[in-house]
């Protein structure tokens, strides 16, 4: 989106060109009668002619340009996907394998870029020729015509093919811009007509209506929802306030899918949801914004000293802030210390226990602790 949306900025220096074209082609041939007579006509049709060459040559280029973003896009989507998952790539050594789908992803990259700029080429070339054209179609009707050209002539129409030529330089590279923007204002537009979530998907009761946290009725549930085969079929779940519930299965069965389920993120097919007071989430791949460990854990709320230390000592995180040298308020992030995987994870859970929600949902939240940190955040918290 950001560099859709910075080629539609650039679109502005030239969004007044295709007017200004034609009121400076107007001109020049009229000055072009004034000398030559009937002898501009030729002058007239060597512009359309060259004008006439840039249409096709926009239209490939639009072509191209979509063909080409679409594979940069598949590219950058793959690298992204490929480097978040290094660890695994390598632990089981698919590195070659996958960097050899990066070649071939950009190999299709190269190929429309090649296209597409062998279509920039034909254009600026169009711009070279057309004063030259323009000249020899012209002087060359003058001679036919027996038109006598004096140095006064020849120099004022001259002069003029500077417009044309100016006009020429214009047209090719706002028949290249005006392609590009349209292929970034349908992408932006694509992107802006998608489906929003449905804010209707989870039906929340107020903390203390009803002793139920989660009640699942008959839900079916699918990420898409043109797909024939749903994600999650008739379920039927009830849990109450106080209950510890584990979800198990293999891998890929739906566990996480049901948690973005009661989080209202998937599209619920049919069924009903019904969740009783607030909810905290935390997920499997930790969330550390740039920023204090205090800030992270209090995301925004008011600070309760109390509730606050008797988080971190829930959360095994007295130790580590010990070690550190501002305690928690040192810099983590991208613009401070790195953590460790775990230390992530405790202060990912510290920021949900916090917040003191009805219905806490951790996906996995054990899976970058040892057993005895994993075992004192379960009894404690």
């Amino acid at each position: 989106m950001a560099v859709d949306a910075e080629r539609i900025g650039e679109f502005s220096h030239y969004m007044h060109n295709p007017w200004l074209v034609i009121l400076q082609v107007g001109l020049a041939l009229v000055i072009l009668y004034k000398n030559l007579g009937l002898s501009s006509l030729a002058a007239f049709v060597a512009t359309i002619i060259v004008v006439s060459t840039n249409i096709p040559l926009g239209r490939f280029q639009k072509k191209f340009q979509e063909k080409l973003m679409m594979y940069k896009d598949k590219r950058m989507k793959t690298t992204f996907e490929i480097l978040k998952n290094m660890r695994i790539l390598k632990l089981h050594g698919w590195e070659m394998k996958f960097l050899s789908r990066i070649h071939d992803i950009r190999r299709d990259e190269e190929r429309w870029l090649y296209k597409n700029n062998f279509t920039l080429a034909m254009i600026t070339f169009a711009f070279w020729v057309a004063p030259t054209f323009v000249a020899i179609s012209t002087f060359g009707t003058c001679i036919l015509a027996g038109i006598q050209l004096d140095s006064g002539k020849v120099l004022s129409a001259l002069a003029t093919f500077k417009i044309l030529q100016e006009s020429a330089f214009n047209l090719p590279h706002t028949v290249s811009m005006i392609a590009q923007t349209k292929v970034s204002l349908d992408r932006i537009a694509s992107f802006l007509h998608l489906q929003d979530l449905d804010s209707d998907l989870v039906e929340k009761n107020p903390r203390g209506s009803s002793d139920t946290a989660v009640d699942i009725i008959n839900g079916n549930f699918s990420w898409d929802v043109t797909s024939a085969n749903p994600t999650l079929i008739d379920i039927n779940f009830r849990a109450v306030h106080g209950m510890r519930v584990a979800v198990c299965g293999t891998v890929g069965s739906g566990k996480s899918s049901l948690l973005s389920c009661i989080l209202g993120e998937v599209p619920k097919l049919s069924g009903n949801v019904k969740l009783g007071g607030s909810r905290a989430y935390v997920g499997q791949t930790p969330w550390i914004q740039s920023g204090k460990i205090e800030e992270n854990i209090l995301f925004g709320k008011e600070m309760e000293r109390e509730r606050y230390d008797k988080v971190l000592e829930a959360c095994a995180l007295m130790e580590d802030l010990a070690v550190l040298s501002f305690g928690d308020q040192t810099v983590i992030g991208e613009r401070g210390i790195n953590l460790s995987g775990g230390q992530k994870q405790r202060i990912q859970i510290a920021r949900a226990l916090y917040h003191d929600a009805d219905i806490y949902l951790f996906d996995d939240p054990f899976s970058a602790l040892d057993a005895h940190t994993g075992s004192h955040i379960f009894k404690v918290s």
